[in-house]
């Protein structure tokens, strides 16, 4: 009787894991796909938007705030503040899904506003954190919440109520592959074995003329490539869409980076980076070739001898 029970038991948790909703392997979703799969229950839509979310977001949505996701850590004596950009703690981000409703088995997906043309990543950059902390079933909505609307997509202004969620590290591996450190941008300037990504794209931090005060001091890594997140985007109808692929291998290519080499992705903060890094991995299929460097430029400037170039020079 035992073995039957077993056997039963076994043969439901097979059906179950075959019925849970899997997103697309490119991570990417249009507004039919998220319509046709609201119903259900493993689905958590995601809004990632700074503001709007109270007036009017998809129907059943819960929002994210960025502090939800990611966390200043590495306090500097000189700034006299923590570097801003990282992925938020494990602990943060442990009660950010289970208070979204986000079980072990849910697929979520992650919406910006599609009202700019750099307005995907800050998606891409949710997206970014939970593959980090190895929840890869998730991707971003194509066109965010402006596309969702064009489409006809049921909206709302209440706030849903939410069954927490049983959301877990056990058994879950950090997707190391993805992030580049310090010292793996140390590697890339001086030994040329990956290039460098400035997401910024050109104008005052690339030529050392801006004044962030989350950087020590301004300029680009030496050898660094110059492209802009927003001009990865193409706008239809007032609603900015990531391109296809051949739109962003042109971009790529026309930047001059070579997309069958590795490539690390930075910015200020890995806000924008978020952007180039998820175009390249997924839109342009480069996969583990495309990292992206968390800290960027606010962490790289605090170390001790870490010179940046200004300009084309």
């Amino acid at each position: 009787m035992k073995k039957i029970t077993s056997g039963l038991v076994i043969s439901a948790l097979i059906s179950v894991s075959a019925m849970a909703l899997t997103v697309p392997a490119n991570h990417i979703v249009d507004a039919s796909w998220l319509k046709s799969h609201m119903g259900d229950k493993s689905l958590v839509v995601v809004d990632v938007r700074k503001k709007g979310y109270k007036k009017e977001h998809i129907k059943g949505a819960v929002a994210w705030k960025s502090r939800d996701f990611r966390q200043g850590r590495y306090y500097s004596k000189v700034t006299k503040k923590a570097i801003p950009g990282y992925v938020a703690s494990p602990l943060t981000f442990k009660r950010t899904m289970k208070k979204s409703g986000v079980n072990n088995d849910s697929a979520i997906v992650f919406y910006s506003g599609g009202t700019a043309s750099k307005d995907f990543r800050d998606a891409a950059l949710a997206d970014f954190t939970s593959e980090y902390y190895g929840f890869p079933n998730v991707a971003i909505l194509d066109g965010g919440f402006a596309g969702w609307k064009k489409a006809g997509g049921a909206v709302d202004s209440v706030r849903p109520k939410v069954k927490k969620g049983d959301f877990s590290f056990k058994g879950r591996k950090f997707n190391q592959t993805i992030m580049a450190t310090g010292e793996d941008v140390d590697e890339a300037v001086w030994t040329g074995n990956a290039q460098t990504l400035d997401s910024n794209g050109k104008g005052k931090h690339w030529d050392g003329t801006a004044k962030d005060p989350r950087r020590l001091h301004e300029g680009h890594l030496k050898g660094a490539v110059a492209l802009s997140t927003k001009k990865l985007a193409v706008k239809k109808d007032g609603v900015y869409y990531l391109g296809d692929k051949a739109f962003v291998s042109a971009k790529f290519k026309d930047a001059g980076l070579d997309t069958s080499k590795p490539i690390i992705s930075y910015c200020n903060t890995g806000h924008l980076a978020a952007g180039t890094w998820f175009a390249g991995k997924y839109v342009l299929g480069m996969g583990d070739k495309s990292r992206m460097y968390s800290g960027s430029m606010a962490d790289y400037t605090r170390w001790p001898k870490r010179r940046l170039v200004k300009g084309d020079k």
